[in-house]
């Protein structure tokens, strides 16, 4: 091997961590631009590689972009299944939003996203439907056995519940994206707290 060619060899990345790295990239960038706002030539410049090296882990565009999606909610969905073993719906839901905060772009993915997925035939449409689908589930199956422990009200529908809450984190993200100032957690905590039964109350 020539000394010219050591350094290329040296700098490669194990495939695992090159997917990583260009999974990151177009999270940022379809966060900023949107799926039509950006090519695979445009990620793969940020990445620093070739169009063919990037199509090499993801065969096209939408591929990469469902890709983003999905290691965005499978972090953020671990984390709820995590919070849900061990807390209430109420501190649960209080979690993952101060968890979500941390992580700026992959809100501005999913915000982005979301709303342009109403578009037919968008890439990401089924995979909002989807997911809306089992956020819900998983929301409202929390909060049934929150009922039948005494810590949210019995009459409360559990299903209107978590399409409630659902919308109010998705509206209170948006507002805080625009706005870092804006304490969306604090907002939601007093949305959550008027449904948290107190011990005294439950007993009564």
């Amino acid at each position: 091997m020539s000394e010219a060619a050591a350094p290329s060899v040296r700098n490669r990345k194990p495939p695992g961590v090159r997917r990583e790295q260009i999974l990151a990239v177009a999270t940022e960038m379809f966060g900023n631009a949107g799926f039509r706002g950006v090519s695979l030539a445009d990620i793969a410049a940020r990445v620093g590689i070739s169009q063919p090296g990037l199509i090499h882990h993801f065969h096209t565009k939408e591929e990469l972009l469902i890709a983003a999606l999905e290691r965005r909610d499978k972090e953020s969905s671990g984390h709820i299944e995590d919070a849900f073993r061990d807390l209430s719906a109420v501190d649960a839901l209080l979690s993952l939003c101060r968890h979500n905060m941390e992580y700026p772009e992959s809100i501005r993915l999913y915000a982005v996203e979301s709303a342009e997925s109403l578009e037919p035939g968008h890439p990401a449409r089924e995979f909002f439907l989807s997911r809306y689908t089992r956020v819900r589930k998983a929301v409202a199956e929390r909060a049934r056995r929150d009922q039948q422990q005494g810590r949210l009200p019995a009459e409360m529908d559990p299903w209107t519940f978590a399409a409630g809450v659902i919308a109010l984190m998705d509206g209170l993200q948006v507002q805080w994206l625009l706005d870092p100032s804006f304490d969306m957690s604090a907002v939601l905590a007093l949305y959550l707290e008027q449904f948290r039964v107190t011990e005294g109350a439950a007993s009564e």
